[in-house]
C-alpha cells in the first residue's frame, strides 16, 4: 500500500520515536557496532554495496528485492536504519517517490545521499554503476575500492561475452518478442528484436491489450517477457492467447535463487531467454511432426478407405458373375 499523505508519514515518525527500543533490537543495531550502516533503497545497489564492503558495513535495503520499488512500505525500522546510516544510496526512480518523507522523518541531519541513476539491465549500465558504486564508497570511506572495481567488471564482462556468444549461436537476432518494458534494456542487449512492449498491467488499457496482441500474432512472436516484480499473470495469459513461450525475469538480485549480484542476476536471465527459445524450437518442431502425422493418417484413411471400396465393388462383380 501506497503512503501518499503527509501525515501518515508525521504518524509513523512519531511511532518511530515510541518504538525505539524495539528498533534497535532489530536487525541494525547501530549503538552496538562500529560499522557504518550504509542504507540502499533497492538490492540492486544493496548487493553492490555488499560485493564491495563484505561485513565491513551493515546494508539495509530497504525496498525488498521481490516487489516493485513504487509498492514499499516505510516501517520504524527502516526510518531507525536512517537516522543511524552514514550513506544512502538511490537511483532517483518514480518508485522511489518515498524517499523524501522517510528521510525527513529519520531527522538525520548528517545523512549523505548518493544518487546511482540509469539503466543497470545493459552491459555498459552495469559497468557504471559497479563504477559509480565503487567510486563513492571510496570518497564516503576513505577506502581504495579499484581492485575489486575492476575485478568485478572483469567478471561482468567474462558473463558478457558468453551470452552474446550463446545468443549467436541461437540466432536470436531472428527471433521477434513483446517484452515488459522494464525488461527491454536487458532484453534488447541480448540481441532479440522486439515488436511490442507494455507497462505494469494495472495501467493497461482494454484497447492497449487488444493492439498489443494483435501485433504479438501478426508478427508471430515467440516470447511474451515479464517482469517479476509487477507481475506475471498478464504475460502469462497474453502468451497463452498468442501461442509464445512465457518467460520471466527478475530486475532485482536475490528475488529468485542464484541471483545473488548483478552479474549472476544477468546470467539468469540470459538463461530464461534462451530456454524459452529452445523450449518453443521444441514444441514447433514437435506440433510440425504431430502435423505430418496427421497428414500421413489421412492419406492413409483415404486410401484405405479407396481399397475397402474397391474390395466391395469387386465382391459385388464377382457374385454377379455367378449369378450368370
Amino acid at each position: 500500500m501506497r503512503i501518499k499523505a503527509n501525515t501518515l508519514f508525521l504518524a509513523m515518525a512519531l511511532i518511530f520515536t515510541l518504538v525505539v527500543t524495539v528498533a534497535s533490537n532489530t536487525a541494525v543495531k547501530a549503538d552496538e557496532t562500529e560499522k557504518p550502516i550504509i542504507v540502499c533503497t533497492t538490492n540492486i545497489l544493496g548487493s553492490l554495496v555488499e560485493d564491495f564492503l563484505g561485513d565491513q558495513a551493515d546494508v539495509v535495503v530497504l525496498a525488498q528485492p521481490g516487489i516493485c520499488p513504487a509498492d514499499y512500505d516505510m516501517k520504524p525500522s527502516d526510518i531507525y536504519a536512517v537516522s543511524k546510516a552514514k550513506l544512502l544510496f538511490y537511483h532517483d526512480i518514480r518508485g522511489e517517490y518515498w524517499l523524501d518523507n522517510l528521510i525527513e522523518a529519520s531527522e538525520n541531519q548528517n545523512l549523505t545521499k548518493v544518487k546511482i541513476y540509469g539503466s543497470w539491465n545493459t552491459h555498459e549500465g552495469a559497468k557504471q554503476y559497479i563504477r559509480w558504486t565503487g567510486g563513492n564508497l571510496s570518497s564516503a570511506l576513505s577506502m581504495d575500492f579499484n581492485a575489486t572495481i575492476n575485478s568485478m567488471i572483469t567478471t561482468l564482462d567474462a558473463a558478457a561475452e558468453e551470452i552474446k556468444d550463446e545468443a549467436g549461436a541461437l540466432d536470436i537476432e531472428s527471433y521477434k518478442v513483446v517484452c515488459m518494458n522494464w525488461q527491454s534494456p536487458f532484453v534488447g542487449w541480448v540481441g532479440f528484436d522486439i515488436v511490442g512492449e507494455y507497462g505494469p498491467p494495472e495501467t493497461l488499457s482494454a484497447g492497449f491489450v487488444s493492439n498489443l496482441t494483435a501485433t504479438a500474432k501478426k508478427e508471430e512472436v515467440a516470447l511474451i517477457i515479464d517482469n517479476l516484480q509487477v507481475g506475471v499473470d498478464f504475460g502469462a495469459s497474453l502468451a497463452s492467447e498468442v501461442g509464445a513461450v512465457h518467460v520471466v525475469l527478475t530486475n532485482f538480485p536475490e528475488a529468485v535463487p542464484k541471483t545473488e549480484n548483478l552479474t549472476q542476476m544477468f546470467r539468469y536471465n540470459a538463461e530464461q531467454l534462451f530456454e524459452g527459445i529452445r523450449i518453443g524450437k521444441i514444441t514447433r518442431e514437435f506440433i510440425g511432426e504431430t502435423e505430418s502425422l496427421k497428414g500421413q493418417l489421412a492419406i492413409f484413411q483415404s486410401v484405405t478407405a479407396i481399397a475397402i471400396i474397391v474390395a466391395v465393388v469387386e465382391a459385388v462383380w464377382f457374385y454377379a458373375r455367378k449369378k450368370i
